[in-house]
C-alpha cells in the first residue's frame, strides 16, 4: 500500500510539473507570435472618428479574430479612441483604439490574459503613414531586445466596419500594445500612482537603459515627472521604481512628417541626438553602453530580416543607428553628448 501511494503521488507530481511547464504564461500567446492577426472591428466609425473629449467613453463593439482553417473567434468588446496627437489634430483619419474584453470570452483564445489591448493604427491612407506603423513597431521590437521591463506588441490587419451609418468599410495595419495590467503581472510589478518628482527616483538603471535607448532612437518626447510617453512600475520585491517608454513616432529614427521638437531643447530637427538622461559620468554608463553593444546585431537582424517596409526604409534606421554606436564608443563624443544633463533636469519640467 505505501509503494501505490508513494508511486501515484510521484506520477501526479511529474503531471502537474509538465501541465505547468506546458501552460502558457500570463497573456504569452498574442505576444509571442511574429505573424500579424487579422481581424474585423464591427463598431460606430462615426463615435470613434469623432470622440475629442478628455476622456472618451467605451462604445460597443465586436472583434472578429480569423484563424487558420477558415475559423473565426467572435468577442463583444468595448472600444473607444485613446492618444493625443494622433487622435486631437486633424493629421489623423483614424485614432489609435483601445479594446476592453469580456475576461470570460478570452479564455482558451489568442487574447487570453490580455482583457485590455491598446491598438496603434496607421492613420492616414499613405504609404508613408504605412511605413510609420512598422517603423513604430520595430523600436518597440527592438526595446523588447534591450530589456524584458518592456511593452511587448504584435501586429495586425485591421478592418472596421461601420455599425452606425454604414460607411464603407475601413481597412489598415498597426499593432497592439501590452496593457499595464499584463505588462505588471508579467514582469512582478504593479503599477505606480503617486507623484514622481524627478527621474532619479527611479531605478538608475532603469533610467539610464530607457534614456539611452531613446537617445539611440533620437526621441526627446518624453517627461519623467508628467508620464508623458512613460509609464512607472515599482518592483513587488523590492520598491524601486522603473521607467517603461511607449509611443515613439516622434523619434528621428521614423522622422515622420509631423513630428516636432521640443522649444526647450537645442536643436532644431527630430533627427538630431539630445541626451535626456540623468548625469552621469561616462565610466559610469559603461555597464548600459556594454549592453546597448550586446545588443547590436540582434537590432541589426531584427531590421534585415523583417519584410514589411521597403528597403530602404529599414537601411535609413540603420544608418541612423550606426552613427548612435559611434558616438557610445568614442569617449570624446559620449562626453559630449553626457553634457546635456548639466543644464537644468528635464524630468523636473512641464512639458
Amino acid at each position: 500500500m505505501k509503494t501505490y501511494i508513494k508511486l501515484t503521488h510521484g506520477l501526479i507530481s511529474s503531471f502537474v510539473l509538465l501541465l505547468l511547464l506546458t501552460m502558457p504564461l500570463h497573456g504569452q500567446a498574442l505576444f509571442d507570435g511574429e505573424q500579424p492577426l487579422k481581424l474585423t472591428l464591427e463598431a460606430d466609425l462615426t463615435v470613434l472618428q469623432n470622440d475629442i473629449s478628455a476622456d472618451p467613453e467605451y462604445t460597443a463593439g465586436k472583434l472578429i479574430e480569423y484563424l487558420p482553417a477558415n475559423k473565426i473567434h467572435m468577442f463583444e468588446v468595448k472600444v473607444k479612441p485613446r492618444g493625443r496627437t494622433r487622435r486631437l489634430t486633424s493629421l489623423c483619419e483614424f485614432p489609435p483604439l483601445k479594446i476592453n474584453f469580456k475576461k470570460q470570452q478570452i479564455v482558451n483564445t489568442t487574447f487570453e490574459g490580455n482583457d485590455k489591448v491598446k491598438l496603434v493604427l496607421q492613420c492616414r491612407e499613405d504609404q508613408d503613414f504605412n511605413n510609420y506603423i512598422f517603423e513604430e513597431y520595430l523600436i518597440y521590437k527592438a526595446y523588447n531586445l534591450i530589456t524584458d521591463e518592456s511593452y511587448r506588441v504584435r501586429l495586425i490587419t485591421l478592418t472596421v466596419k461601420d455599425t452606425g451609418y454604414n460607411l464603407p468599410d475601413i481597412t489598415m495595419d498597426g499593432f497592439m500594445i501590452e496593457d499595464d495590467d499584463t505588462f505588471a503581472k508579467r514582469t512582478g510589478t504593479k503599477e505606480y500612482e503617486k507623484m514622481v518628482h524627478h527621474q532619479d527616483s527611479c531605478e538608475a538603471a532603469s533610467i539610464d537603459r530607457m534614456a539611452m535607448f531613446q537617445y539611440m532612437i533620437g526621441n526627446t518626447d518624453w517627461y519623467v515627472n508628467t508620464r508623458h510617453n512613460i509609464s512607472i512600475f515599482q518592483r513587488k520585491e523590492t520598491g524601486t521604481l522603473i521607467a517603461v517608454p511607449y509611443d515613439f513616432d516622434f523619434s528621428g529614427a521614423i522622422n515622420t512628417v509631423y513630428a516636432t521638437t521640443s522649444k526647450e531643447i537645442p536643436i532644431t530637427k527630430v533627427t538630431d541626438r539630445y541626451y535626456k538622461g540623468s548625469c552621469r559620468d561616462p565610466q559610469s554608463l559603461e555597464e548600459t553602453v556594454h549592453l546597448f553593444n550586446e545588443k547590436r546585431d540582434d537590432i541589426i537582424k531584427l531590421y534585415e530580416e523583417f519584410n514589411l517596409i521597403p528597403d530602404y526604409v529599414s537601411k535609413k534606421s540603420l544608418r541612423y543607428y550606426t552613427k548612435f554606436y559611434k558616438i557610445i564608443n568614442d569617449g570624446e563624443l559620449v562626453q559630449t553628448a553626457l553634457d546635456a544633463c548639466h543644464r537644468p533636469p528635464f524630468s523636473a519640467r512641464r512639458p
